[in-house]
């Protein structure tokens, strides 16, 4: 990508950066219009090199350490759990990380709160209203019954500290099938596009909506873990009660404990608690 490479959509960054400023003070935003991967970009910022046989200090420059929101308009390498692609139209998808230095004793639950924080900005839910989108442990958004979006934290230490990379991603409208050539029957699990909640939306409405509360719930989390979090994540909670697979276990999804871990109900009623790691959890009944 040239690195004058103009973008297409209009990101309204001065109102975004007034809205994050008061709540990650210091915070920079940048728009790309084309990454290969927000969250891979923002990872090499900090990240360690060598420099004349030298290992240099992780942050090699003082803004890398600071609050960075980062957009791009098209990704072509972007990345899930467990090393799966995640596919992207410009204009059809958001795609965007949050960088921050965070100071945890405990990380359990920081996506499902996440995901908990972007479907109540996309989806206020009035008392008993049920859900149409909902969430899948440990870090899917569905809607309807099919994938809208992801979630993908990482972190690495720097200077003393440890950043952690919040990536989202998120089907705005259906895939343009000359720019990803898969068609939406072939996702695994469905294909959902925010259009379908939200009509008329783009890709700088959606962000409008997520990245003030995206930033609003890490605060909290830092504050309190996920424990607060955790009737909310229940009330969209896709699996609950329902037969699922997780890894080479089967059972029945009853929830999760007050550090974000899935309770397995085995046959027999012996209840497993499982830990996000590397476990792909899925539906097992007809509705998947």
């Amino acid at each position: 990508m040239a690195a004058n490479e103009p973008t297409h959509l209009n990101w309204h960054v001065q109102t975004l950066w007034q809205q994050l400023s008061p709540l990650l003070p210091g915070i920079g935003i940048e728009v790309l219009a084309h990454a290969e991967s927000t969250n891979t970009t923002l990872l090499e910022r900090v990240r360690s090199e060598s420099v004349h046989g030298e290992i240099q200090p992780y942050g090699r420059r003082a803004d890398d350490l600071k609050p960075c929101l980062l957009i791009a308009e098209h990704q072509s390498h972007g990345r899930g759990r467990m090393g799966r692609a995640w596919l992207s139209s410009p204009g059809a998808s958001l795609t965007f990380s949050l960088g921050l230095a965070m100071d945890l004793a405990d990380w359990s639950g920081l996506s499902l709160a996440m995901g908990c924080a972007i479907a109540e900005a996309l989806e206020p839910l009035p008392a008993g209203q049920a859900p149409r989108l909902q969430l899948k442990w440990p870090n899917d958004l569905w809607l309807d019954e099919r994938k809208l979006g992801g979630i993908l934290i990482e972190t690495v230490p720097a200077a003393g500290q440890r950043m952690a990379i919040i990536g989202v991603g998120l089907n705005i409208a259906p895939l343009n099938s000359s720019a990803a050539p898969f068609a939406p029957a072939q996702f695994g699990s469905g294909f959902a596009a925010l259009d379908e909640l939200l009509p008329g939306i783009d890709a700088p409405g959606a962000l409008a909506r997520l990245a003030p509360a995206l930033a609003r719930a890490l605060l909290d989390f830092g504050r309190g873990g996920f424990a607060a979090w955790r009737e909310a994540y229940a009330r969209r909670d896709l699996t609950l009660g329902r037969a699922v697979t997780a890894g080479a276990l089967e059972g029945i999804s009853r929830g999760v404990n007050a550090r974000g871990e899935l309770l397995l109900e085995q046959p027999g009623g012996a209840l497993q608690t499982i830990g996000g790691g590397e476990v792909s959890l899925r539906l097992a009944d007809p509705q998947a």
